[in-house]
């Protein structure tokens, strides 16, 4: 009876990691300003890029995967996905606010649980200023270790690894308890 109610549970964690979806990078970003313009909040270039590795990192730590297959650099003001950045950088400026048209619904592809937690981690970081979020990533191991031998001026596009980040914030989602 205990192997059946082991095996049950290996197969629902198995059919929850199964069915989780990685969104499309760019409706992902759009969705991000979108939310956050609706809680109150400017989003440019900068903030964007904190809060989608914010996204990633909680994502992976949650539901043991990475949100978007996409990678971050140890950029000088912080986690940058080069995606975004190419897709965004002719459209604005590093500290510009980023508009969308408005009344345009974003959807994710995402499952109700995968979206909970998007939101969740919206409504914690999405307050906050571009600043505010560069400083934070600036004193979190994950940025710090990929830029192990830079000055904090220095151009780096070391990658920054999805273990460490998920490491780190499951050490400190364990330690606030």
């Amino acid at each position: 009876m205990d192997n059946n109610i082991i095996d049950n549970v290996i197969m629902e964690e198995f059919y929850i990691m199964d069915t989780l979806l990685q969104p499309n990078l760019l409706q992902l970003s759009k969705y991000v300003i979108n939310y956050v313009n609706k809680i109150g909040h400017d989003v440019n270039h900068l903030k964007l890029q904190k809060l989608i590795y914010y996204l990633d990192a909680w994502h992976y730590v949650f539901l043991n995967k990475p949100l978007i297959k996409q990678d971050f650099e140890a950029w000088m003001h912080g986690p940058v996905c080069r995606e975004l950045w190419d897709y965004y950088k002719d459209e604005t400026i590093l500290y510009g606010t980023i508009e969308l048209k408005d009344g345009i619904e974003i959807k994710l592809d995402v499952n109700e649980e995968q979206l909970e937690i998007i939101n969740d981690v919206l409504d914690e970081y999405g307050d906050k200023t571009s600043y505010y979020l560069e400083c934070l990533t600036h004193k979190e191991t994950p940025w710090k270790n990929a830029r192990i031998g830079y000055s904090s001026s220095d151009r780096c596009e070391n990658v920054i690894s999805k273990a460490i980040m998920k490491e780190f914030y499951e050490s400190k989602l364990y330690a606030e308890k």
